[in-house]
Formats: C-alpha cells, structure tokens, sequence
C-alpha cells in the first residue's frame, strides 16, 4: 500500500516538472518570436539569394519578398544543424552555434523557402526547398 501511494507521488511530481518545463519553453519561444518577429521579416525579405543566378533570380527574389512579408510559419530554433560539431568538442568555436545559438526560422509556402535568422549575429540565410 505504501509503495503503491510513494510511486503515485513520484508520477505525479514527474508530470507536475514535465508541465512546468513544457510551459516555460513555450513561453520562452512566445517572447522570443515576438521580440525579432519584425527583424526577422526585414533581414529575410532582403536577405541574398545565392543559389539561383540568371535573368529569373529578381522575380525570384521578388516573389520570396513577397511571401515572407506574411510567412506562413515562424518559429524558434536552439542550434544550427548545418554545423559539423560533435556534441563532446566543447572547445571548437563553432559549438556554441550548433547547439546554443538561438535562430528565428521563417517558412514561406509559395515559392517554397525557408529562411533562417541568427538572433546573434543579426544575419538570415534563405535555402529554398
């Protein structure tokens, strides 16, 4: 019988940090997003486009302006994939961008892009899909 009620507390304080930390995150991203919603926007609407040359990368260019004016999904990211850092190599100086850096990730649906702004170093890198 005691075993049964100290497992049941220990559930629920389980479920009870769970929550908390569920809730903080979110409130967390919330604050975030909104604080650089705005400069996200500007930096990706003229971010460059490096990857497309020739005569169609202005309309391009324009049609991307246009769609991440109102993206369609904006959200907060810890960490940038595309860096090649092991989790144990604390002392590269690329660590903290793999894994600490906070990013601000736009995604528009027509053209389909993604834009990526580095809160830190107030840059955006757009990578169409």
């Amino acid at each position: 019988m005691m075993r049964a009620i100290a497992v049941s507390l220990a559930l629920l304080a389980g479920a009870k940090i769970w929550t908390q930390e569920q809730i903080y995150r979110s409130a967390t991203e919330d604050a975030l997003v909104q604080a650089y919603r705005t400069q996200a926007i500007t930096s990706c609407r003229s971010a460059p486009l490096s990857s497309v040359v020739g005569t169609k990368s202005s309309q391009l260019r324009q049609r991307i302006a246009t769609a991440f004016a109102t993206p369609s999904v904006i959200h907060l990211e810890i960490g940038n994939q595309n860096v090649s850092v092991s989790i144990w190599e604390t002392d590269r100086a690329e660590w903290a961008t793999r894994y600490t850096a906070p990013y601000i990730v736009l995604e528009a649906a027509d053209p389909a892009a993604r834009c990526t702004y580095d809160v830190k170093r107030e840059t955006a890198q757009i990578t169409l899909l």
